[in-house]
């Protein structure tokens, strides 16, 4: 039987079929294992943010439904001569407390760097840290000690010096009572900052130091010139998160001084407290965290952009 002849134009095409790769399944575990944290983050942190931007445009009392009002918190807000008043305690006891912060901080993991036997470093590095574990509630309570108009060490300790003149009611009248708050922590080495510059310092290339050491640097000119531009990483993140606690600071005014005398010690954070949970009016507060919250994000923005322009400690 004769088989018919193929046509020179058609072309045997042989398709192979390539099977399927697997899904990796593998791949999805390390996401698998962040998911319950990152659920609860969400669940704590970004929908109650967003509810609070939510009930500011509201009046609410935090039982009630609440009612649309636009905004009209805002336009109350800037007008209210106490919340006014409280902006500018926060940005005086921020701006100071970050700058006398960080300084001393610095200054001391300098210190303890410098420090040659490895036995007294790790002394000092324990003495400084220890603080971390008080809480800051026990630290407020001894400062109030401390102040006490009638028996505070401060007052005794101006008498027993020949200064008895100079003996204030510290946290009882306007002019004193910031500055008061402020030389809580005195002297003022924040032991996370402090944790923070030395293990910075111990990680700084050896190579550059023993190059300036090799070229007679003395240890002001490898502090100025080579630790703070290679340093400048850790130090805008003690300064972002010091500011950040400064916008938030309740804790000094709630044990302390209430926020008195009159408005002195005032703070944005006291004064949404007082608001929410003394007189009822949740909306109103809520608009207060919400000014708070564009501050610390407007400040960090800004903040991390210096960071990076122009850093000798990074290549971007």
């Amino acid at each position: 039987m004769a088989v018919p002849a193929q046509s020179s134009g058609a072309v045997a095409v042989t398709e192979r079929v390539k099977p399927r790769a697997p899904f990796p399944w593998v791949k999805l575990v390390p996401y698998l294992f962040i998911l319950p944290a990152f659920t609860l983050f969400v669940v704590m942190r970004y929908i109650p943010a967003i509810q609070a931007i939510y009930y500011s445009f509201t009046e609410w009392n935090g039982i009630r439904a609440a009612t649309f009002i636009g905004l009209e918190n805002y336009s109350r807000l800037f007008q209210d001569s106490l919340f006014l008043d409280a902006l500018k305690n926060m940005a005086g006891y921020t701006v100071m407390r970050t700058l006398i912060v960080v300084v001393m901080a610095f200054f001391a993991a300098e210190l303890v760097y410098s420090i040659r036997s490895t036995f007294m470093q790790t002394f000092w590095k324990i003495a400084f840290i220890i603080p971390l574990v008080v809480p800051g509630s026990v630290v407020l309570l001894v400062w109030a000690f401390v102040f006490n108009t009638q028996s505070g060490i401060l007052n005794s300790l101006l008498v027993a010096v020949g200064l008895g003149d100079l003996q204030q009611p510290w946290l009882g009248q306007s002019s004193t009572a910031l500055w008061a708050i402020l030389l809580v922590g005195f002297p003022f080495i924040s032991s996370f900052a402090f944790l923070i510059y030395t293990s910075s310092l111990q990680s700084l290339p050896s190579e550059v130091l023993d190059a300036a050491r090799v070229d007679g640097c003395n240890t002001l000119r490898r502090i100025l010139y080579i630790d703070l531009p290679l340093m400048r990483g850790p130090i805008a993140l003690t300064v972002i998160l010091l500011v950040l606690e400064g916008i938030q600071v309740l804790t000094p005014q709630v044990v302390l001084t209430g926020g008195g005398p009159g408005t002195s010690t005032e703070s944005p954070a006291n004064f949404l407290y007082r608001t929410a949970f003394q007189y009822g009016k949740f909306g109103y507060a809520t608009s207060v965290g919400v000014v708070m919250l564009l501050i610390g994000f407007v400040f960090s923005y800004f903040s991390i952009r210096m960071r990076y322009k122009g850093a000798a400690d990074v290549d971007v």
